[in-house]
């Protein structure tokens, strides 16, 4: 996954997350968008059911009836196939199984190495705040996880996040500004990137292309990134955040927001029309990335690999940055984070904050603006 603006359009890397933050309304839109563009299941066949207390018979006799078979439950995905599929391995061919095998090799993740995703700690005489860069949607099955993080994660008495999931409610009108009526995406392209559009619409059954119809554009444009992607087959998973926080509930221990999600739900949404149509724009002229290239910043996040070398920093200077919408979602947030955090050091104990790891990248991230304070900052990981 990629960035538009500095927020996730491929690697959910900067996307703000839950539920009434900027970004994580655009990921809600996404996936509305990806479950739209999806086709129907195949339709079920009903059975009737054979009552137990029927007798059973055969040729007039009645016969006694035999031990209960138990068979194992199937999640409900697999108990359709897919339509056209091959029921009979003979009737597979060389091409179906081919394709077959690369798509058991998708769902491989190839990770050759143990994850030690980066970490660092600021703080003082009686307060330690860990900060953590997280991607907020992994493919399923990614590890990521190791000794220190869980033991980060045993020792902090407060987790801090971006925003906090019932804080609001994803809304594509509140997200839009001017309270006026959006003209249809097709509308808000340039001449020049129509065919382009037409081109991604056409992909999608008449019920996405509505949906979309109904974002406003910066959303829109995270969303085309994100529905071509899941057409080529990236699943989206439960990110590090959803893992981090569900732990911090489970053993009764806080969890905070640094931001207010209806805030930066109207930061967004001020910034001017024109520039999100840009990001629209953008978006659509991204040319499509290989697997490898569409996961090498996840595997470099994994890692801990944030030089100027690394993927994940490509990626973000790529397609993050310097814009209008970019600033809006990055660097102004970043600057409200790090007052926020200089405030959180007068507070004696252990916390940890986990936010995008986009957001700890670059020479107006947290790290290089908390330096800039005057606070020291350790990476312990």
């Amino acid at each position: 996954m990629r960035f538009i603006g500095g927020i996730m359009a491929r690697n959910g890397l900067a996307l703000p997350r839950a539920g009434g933050s900027g970004a994580m309304c655009a990921l809600t839109a996404a996936l509305s968008l990806c479950w739209a563009a999806a086709p129907a299941a195949a339709q079920r066949i009903a059975y009737a059911s054979f009552p137990a207390s029927q007798t059973v018979t055969l040729r007039g006799q009645p016969v006694a009836a035999g031990p209960t078979i138990v068979y194992a439950a199937l999640p409900l995905d697999d108990q359709t196939a897919p339509p056209g599929a091959a029921l009979d391995d003979d009737a597979v061919s060389p091409e179906e199984a081919a394709r077959g095998a690369d798509a058991l090799l998708l769902s491989q993740l190839s990770q050759n190495y143990r994850p030690h995703p980066a970490i660092w700690r600021i703080g003082d005489r009686d307060t330690t705040i860990y900060l953590f860069g997280t991607v907020h949607v992994l493919p399923p099955g990614f590890a990521w996880r190791d000794a220190a993080i869980d033991a980060i994660v045993a020792r902090a008495g407060t987790l801090i996040v971006e925003a906090i999931d019932a804080d609001a409610v994803p809304d594509f009108a509140a997200a839009h500004a001017g309270g006026t009526p959006l003209p249809p995406i097709a509308a808000r392209v340039s001449p020049d990137h129509s065919a382009a559009l037409r081109r991604f619409t056409d992909t999608l059954p008449p019920e996405a292309v509505g949906i979309m119809d109904e974002m406003p554009t910066w959303i829109a444009a995270i969303a085309v990134g994100f529905v071509r992607d899941t057409q080529a087959g990236e699943l989206p998973g439960p990110g590090a955040d959803d893992w981090i926080e569900a732990q911090f509930r489970s053993r009764h221990k806080p969890v905070i927001a640094i931001e207010d999600a209806a805030k930066v739900m109207r930061q967004v949404s001020a910034v001017p029309e024109a520039e999100q149509r840009r990001s629209l724009d953008k978006a659509l002229d991204t040319p499509t990335p290989t697997r490898a290239e569409r996961r090498a910043p996840t595997h470099a996040w994994a890692q801990g690999d944030l030089g100027a070398g690394s993927a994940l920093t490509r990626d973000l200077a790529t397609t993050g940055g310097g814009d209008a919408l970019g600033g809006a979602l990055l660097t102004q947030r970043n600057r409200a984070w790090v007052d926020a955090l200089v405030r959180r050091l007068k507070v004696p104990g252990t916390a940890l904050f986990a936010a995008g790891a986009g957001h700890f990248i670059g020479p107006d991230s947290v790290l290089a603006l908390l330096r800039k304070r005057g606070v020291r900052v350790t990476r312990v990981q």
